[in-house]
């Protein structure tokens, strides 16, 4: 982090991305924004909803604390991608490749602390089977369009 905390999320967010060596294009891919709403966010014209701002801190590699408040407190250090066994033997049969592998467990820890009360992530160690990541992924293909939902359309 830097000695002096940038005063604005916007430019606390701007210097994470350019510490990175980053342009908004591959954080904006990274997030699952578009390029125009992080620069919106970068220049302070626009204020991220809890979605996009924890999108852009798990991208950053950077805390929740130190985006919104600029808490100097070092990020934790990254951890190491561990893909789950029912997900790898999903991605094998499937042949899904690890980015999309790590995009489906990030899109799962979403949706379960999105239904979780505090928004924490599921503590009752329920683990997705090979079926529920199989239909993750397709659920995914589904939605970023590279699948045909199987309708017809006019």
């Amino acid at each position: 982090m830097p000695s002096s905390i940038p005063a604005s999320l916007g430019r606390r967010v701007a210097d994470c991305r350019e510490q990175l060596g980053w342009t908004q294009k591959l954080l904006a891919e990274k997030a699952g924004l578009s390029v125009t709403f992080v620069s919106e966010i970068e220049n302070d014209r626009r204020t991220p909803g809890t979605d996009a701002l924890l999108a852009l801190a798990n991208a950053l590699g950077s805390s929740l604390d130190y985006l919104v408040k600029g808490t100097s407190a070092a990020p934790p250090p990254r951890r190491p991608l561990v893909i789950p066994p029912e997900l790898a033997e999903a991605a094998d049969e499937d042949q899904i490749p690890l980015s999309i592998a790590s995009d489906l467990m990030r899109w799962n820890d979403m949706v379960i602390a999105r239904r979780s009360r505090g928004g924490e992530a599921d503590q009752s160690g329920h683990t997705p089977s090979k079926d529920d990541w199989k239909a993750i992924y397709k659920a995914y293909r589904r939605l970023s369009g590279e699948e045909d939902d199987g309708s017809t359309r006019s």
